[in-house]
């Protein structure tokens, strides 16, 4: 006990000012003093603000080192596509216009802002609006396959619906042997999966096949990718496969997309329509 009160008295003068320390900060942040406080919660927002800057920053370039590279190849085999509509250009020959070719859909890219995966009714919402042109009924594409198709917009932002949602409905094809199914997302299916049913159990399906779009919806091109066959069952006394897939796009991730716009669609609108009526 002696000890102890000789160390007290030994450092006083320190305990002292360590106190009147304490005292001063707690008057100097205290709520009666509102400058004070406001400046050191601005300092330390700010400071946390940098923090999240910094950790968003990171993660952004790991995960866009992978878009990156995904884009690039997009770019290799859009370009492979459009050398076979053009003709050489030299000292012997003229360009011409190709009217064999025509453009017939066009691609904008947009950021996902906010997106659910594990809902019972899940949505993203992107960063463009109809100051943009996108308008609802245009469909959505990740770097690696089919995300969704437009649902409403506003101004500035529009809504997704993915194919992870009980009302997504996509035409497909297996594309190995060019059979049509229908795509939904089932109640069993995760937001990494998604459901085919309408493929006959007579067609050769195997896993690992993959599923791609037909191109006859109006939001897609032809071809773009879906999924590939994780495992199929026979549906007993209906004659097809009930076949679950795993889907090209990561919507635990979905990052960057491209909205894409058919530029013919109010014409395959309108033979549909003709088509449904004579029926």
């Amino acid at each position: 006990m002696r000890n102890i009160i000789l160390f007290f008295q030994k450092y006083s003068v320190i305990f002292l000012f360590i106190g009147l320390q304490a005292v001063s900060m707690m008057l100097v942040f205290s709520g009666r003093n509102p400058y004070h406080h406001s400046k050191f919660a601005n300092s330390s927002n700010a400071f946390i603000g940098e923090v999240y800057q910094s950790i968003n920053a990171v993660n952004e370039y790991f995960h866009l080192t992978e878009e990156i590279e995904q884009l690039r190849l997009q770019n290799v085999a859009l370009k492979e596509k459009l050398s076979g509509s053009q003709l050489v250009v030299g000292n012997y020959f003229t360009r011409i216009n190709d009217t064999v070719y025509a453009q017939q859909y066009e691609f904008t890219p947009a950021r996902v802002i906010h997106a659910t995966k594990d809902k019972g009714q899940n949505y993203l919402t992107l960063n463009l609006g109809e100051v943009n042109g996108v308008e609802k009924d245009m469909g959505v594409i990740g770097t690696k396959g089919v995300v969704g198709y437009i649902v409403a917009s506003s101004k500035h932002f529009s809504t997704v619906l993915p194919i992870i949602h009980p009302q997504f409905v996509l035409g497909v094809r297996h594309k190995r042997t060019k059979t049509f199914g229908l795509l939904k997302w089932e109640i069993e299916d995760s937001w990494s999966t998604a459901t085919i049913s309408g493929i006959p159990d007579f067609i050769d399906v195997e896993i690992g096949d993959t599923i791609e779009t037909t191109g006859g919806d109006g939001f897609f091109p032809e071809g773009e990718l879906v999924g590939v066959i994780k495992s199929t069952d026979e549906i007993k006394g209906k004659g097809e496969l009930k076949i679950m897939i795993d889907l090209m796009e990561d919507f635990s991730g979905e990052y960057n997309v491209f909205v894409v716009r058919n530029l013919a669609k109010s014409e395959l609108d309108k033979l549909k329509d003709s088509t449904q009526v004579n029926e």
